[in-house]
């Protein structure tokens, strides 16, 4: 039930202004999308250099949902056109509302991590470019924020989910799946604690195939269990959008 104002006083109309002047937030969604190429964690930016040809700001990926349009497939088209490749996995990672008032309007900027696996000696190919993230060139403060957060989130989430298994192919040496986590972690970690504590989560698959590394003997090759996903760890299951689009309403 509506509130009625008090006999004597009338309405407060302070945010009455705020109300008719501002329009609705105009939705910014950024995807920092991600890969690995030996031992550098790599995002993928879109724009070019001040003095190249048709010059304009480096970022990130970067669309706006159409109307009625989920999220997520606005991220995963975003991501896409990005690569051409379909990316492994993706999460949704903050929103933030920006303000723009000096030009009379405002806007949320919506956050995804997009996770795209490369090969031994293969970094898949992009539109943009990738670029490091320890080494990012001049991008917003934005942009610089989103990337700083998907880094965080994925470190975390490498302690309590599998989620290295998307930055790899389908079958991996230990020593690759190591370099995984160093690259993610940004520091070295001890051989032999590593593969004891990996072989006894039970999520590893020794498979049949060998593959050799360099100068090394054929070292054995895995994979992760098939139904064995621990990623969507504390993720709603409602986030599927096709019942997203079925409860809307």
């Amino acid at each position: 039930m509506a509130t009625q104002p008090q006999p004597g006083r009338s309405p407060d109309r302070r945010m009455a202004p705020v109300a008719e002047s501002m329009a609705g937030p105009e939705v910014d969604l950024r995807v920092v999308l991600l890969t690995r190429d030996q031992d550098r964690l790599l995002v993928a930016l879109t724009g070019r250099e001040p003095g190249e040809a048709s010059a304009h700001a480096i970022g990130l990926p970067r669309g706006r949902p159409e109307i009625g349009q989920v999220l997520d497939d606005t991220a995963r088209g975003v991501a896409r056109r990005a690569t051409g490749l379909a990316e492994q996995y993706l999460e949704q990672l903050y929103t933030m509302s920006v303000d723009q008032s000096t030009r009379g309007s405002w806007k949320i900027v919506v956050g995804y991590m997009a996770l795209l696996s490369s090969g031994p000696d293969r970094v898949p190919g992009v539109t943009g470019r990738w670029s490091d993230v320890n080494g990012l060139p001049a991008i917003s403060r934005i942009d610089r924020s989103v990337i700083d957060y998907a880094v965080l989130r994925l470190r975390a989430k490498l302690g309590y989910t599998n989620i290295g298994r998307y930055l790899l192919p389908q079958t991996f040496t230990l020593r690759e799946l190591q370099s995984v986590y160093e690259t993610i972690l940004g520091q070295p970690l001890d051989k032999r604690n590593f593969r004891r504590r990996m072989l006894a989560t039970g999520i590893l698959v020794q498979t049949d195939g060998q593959r050799r590394d360099g100068s090394h003997r054929p070292a054995a090759l895995y994979q992760f269990q098939a139904e064995e996903d621990r990623t969507t760890y504390l993720t709603p299951t409602w986030t599927d959008s096709d019942d997203t689009r079925r409860s809307a309403g």
